[in-house]
């Protein structure tokens, strides 16, 4: 049992979900019951791309993405994050031996994380204080816990990343690209607004937004990392988890290339402004779920 001082404490419990068990577990069982049924044709979920907004705002998409992968047996559940607070270049592990939500903590599946350690790549390194207030990592914690069966995770936090920093990683994660492993990749999409700096236009936002998003999440289930770097250098789309996005796609396309029967699709799409009715201020969330035929 890890100790109070090696154990994460919930940093956004009470802000982003219910910090209340029992509030916490009927808000995802409600979107839960909205969600599809698990693909029942012989597809085994590989790895999500769900997003990491506050429950209200992102929690029906990232539920429906999520229980994709209900049915499936897992070992561990590898979680991959963006860094919202810390600037860097790489991939951020910790020495967290637990990370706590409101529903109880999670093991952190120490054996991996030594195993990324060991690769003696530059690019990856243990930042703390990349994971202690990191909300994206935290915020698909509970729904894991919620909805499949108890399993370690590995917990890790992307900075900045160009296409061969992506590739590096890739290499040093490959050993835990295996059936047996879910990988959570935490990413909203496209931020729109003065306050995000970003207003390609101004009439016909709703439907606008939601063409940019997809047209991002068509470059993700085509496996083309490249076309998914140039799609945000082209259009500057502020997909804030670009970089664990890169390294799932650095991974999945060689492996689909090398025969693996994986197909990705898109889940399910919201827009923050769907609630608030604030086009002025909004971001889009995309649940998407790599898959392989067994």
């Amino acid at each position: 049992m890890a100790t109070a001082a090696e154990t994460r404490p919930p940093a956004v419990a009470g802000q982003f979900y219910d910090s209340n068990p029992e509030k916490l577990n009927a808000l995802i069982e409600q979107y839960l019951a909205k969600a599809p049924a698990p693909a029942a044709d012989g597809r085994r979920v590989r790895a999500v791309v769900m997003p990491h907004a506050g429950y209200v705002f992102s929690g029906r998409t990232a539920v429906a993405t999520l229980a994709a992968a209900r049915g499936a047996t897992y070992k561990r559940a590898l979680v991959i994050a963006p860094s919202h607070r810390v600037g860097f270049e790489g991939l951020a592990t910790c020495s967290f031996k637990a990370f706590r939500t409101p529903l109880g903590d999670l093991q952190v599946d120490e054996e991996a994380v030594a195993l990324i350690r060991a690769s003696g790549c530059r690019l990856v390194m243990d930042i703390p204080q990349a994971h202690a207030k990191e909300h994206a990592l935290e915020v698909e914690l509970p729904m894991l816990q919620a909805m499949m069966p108890p399993m370690p995770i590995v917990p890790l936090v992307a900075g900045q990343l160009s296409i061969e920093s992506a590739k590096a990683i890739a290499e040093v994660l490959k050993p835990l690209w295996t059936p047996d492993t879910l990988w959570i990749v935490s990413s909203d999409f496209t931020h729109y607004g003065q306050s995000f700096n970003y207003v390609p236009f101004n009439t016909d936002v709703p439907e606008r937004l939601k063409a940019l998003d997809l047209g991002a999440a068509e470059r993700i289930t085509d496996f083309d990392l490249e076309g998914f770097a140039e799609y945000l250098r082209r259009t500057g789309a502020t997909i804030c988890g670009e970089s664990p996005i890169k390294i799932l796609l650095a991974l999945a396309a060689p492996a689909k290339a090398a025969g693996e029967k994986l197909s990705a699709r898109v889940v399910d799409y919201s827009n923050s402004g769907e609630l608030t009715n604030d086009w002025r201020h909004c971001v889009g969330y995309a649940g998407i779920a790599f898959e392989e035929k067994l």
